[in-house]
């Protein structure tokens, strides 16, 4: 469920990839290893026809949201065995890119089974990152590589689904009102602002500027363009938290997957918040708002 057809996605990724070398070429590496990842990641995407939870009905998603619930939040959502077969892609893929030894050794653990694919996938839907980082440090195994892996693998669902929902009144949160991760950044277009989510990239308005984290709007919540010259791009500040969050002017909203590739576009403004002593925070703790039941 794309917003358009794979080939204009690809060919749209392409151009932008070419812009972003041409400025920037020290990122040619990690464009050639998106380049690498995006084309999994796409056909995994076209692939899928899975509806909606049935529990997930209109009203159970506005009660949900009115308690600051995810949508997503404890809901039983089959893997589909084609989205399963892409892990070991993905690893081949982030071995080419530099991972090396430790993507090939995940790639192996999930082909002989010590890792279960579904449960990988399942457990990334659910934004479990500590039970994930636990079971690969017991396994021995790079815990935010086998992360990073599930997330690839389980983004494509995750955004097929999110897609089905329309309504997202009654949500006036920072993370995620599906999956409940944080936005990659903020896009602005004319008069409105709307969070894109860094996993499923659903798109969400707040009814206030504020830091989307703390929700500190005072003094010390400041925007700032690093670059005069480039108006359309900047970052927002917080010092409460000490957190940051990019703002980029775009003509339309970008589409699923290349949140990723406008990410890597605006590399700079992480840097320059980093080098100011800001950060990005870990995924929100969603047990604090309905703790993870077992399934």
């Amino acid at each position: 469920m794309l917003p358009t057809s794979p080939d204009d996605l690809w060919q749209r990724a392409t151009a932008r990839w070419a812009e972003i070398t041409a400025i920037s070429p020290d990122l040619s590496p990690a464009v050639a290893l998106q380049q690498r990842l995006l084309k999994v990641i796409l056909g995994a995407a076209n692939a899928l026809d899975e509806p909606l939870p049935a529990s997930l009905t209109s009203a159970s998603v506005v009660e949900k949201w009115r308690r600051g619930v995810p949508a997503l939040r404890n809901e039983r959502v089959p893997i589909p065995n084609g989205l399963k077969d892409t892990l070991p892609d993905l690893c081949n893929a982030l071995a080419e890119g530099g991972a090396t030894d430790s993507a090939i050794h995940i790639r192996d653990a999930i082909l002989d089974r010590r890792i279960d694919a579904g449960s990988l996938l399942s457990v990334s839907l659910a934004r479990n990152q500590k039970a994930i980082r636990t079971s690969a440090l017991h396994m021995g195994l790079s815990p935010d590589l086998v992360w990073l892996v599930g997330e690839l693998g389980s983004c494509p669902l995750a955004y097929h689904l999110q897609a089905q929902l329309s309504a997202q009144d009654h949500w006036d949160r920072g993370y995620c009102p599906f999956c409940g991760s944080w936005p990659t950044f903020i896009e602005s277009h004319h008069a409105s602002r709307s969070l894109r989510c860094s996993f499923c990239a659903f798109a969400w308005n707040l009814q206030s500027h504020r830091c989307i984290y703390c929700g500190n709007s005072e003094d010390d919540f400041v925007a700032a363009a690093p670059d005069v010259t480039r108006g359309d791009r900047s970052v927002e500040l917080c010092s409460k938290c000490g957190n940051y969050t990019k703002t980029i002017a775009v003509a339309e909203a970008t589409p699923f997957p290349l949140l990723a590739i406008e990410d890597l576009a605006s590399m700079d403004l992480d840097q320059g918040a980093m080098n100011r002593g800001y950060r990005r925070p870990e995924l929100y703790d969603l047990d604090s708002a309905e703790p993870l039941r077992a399934c």
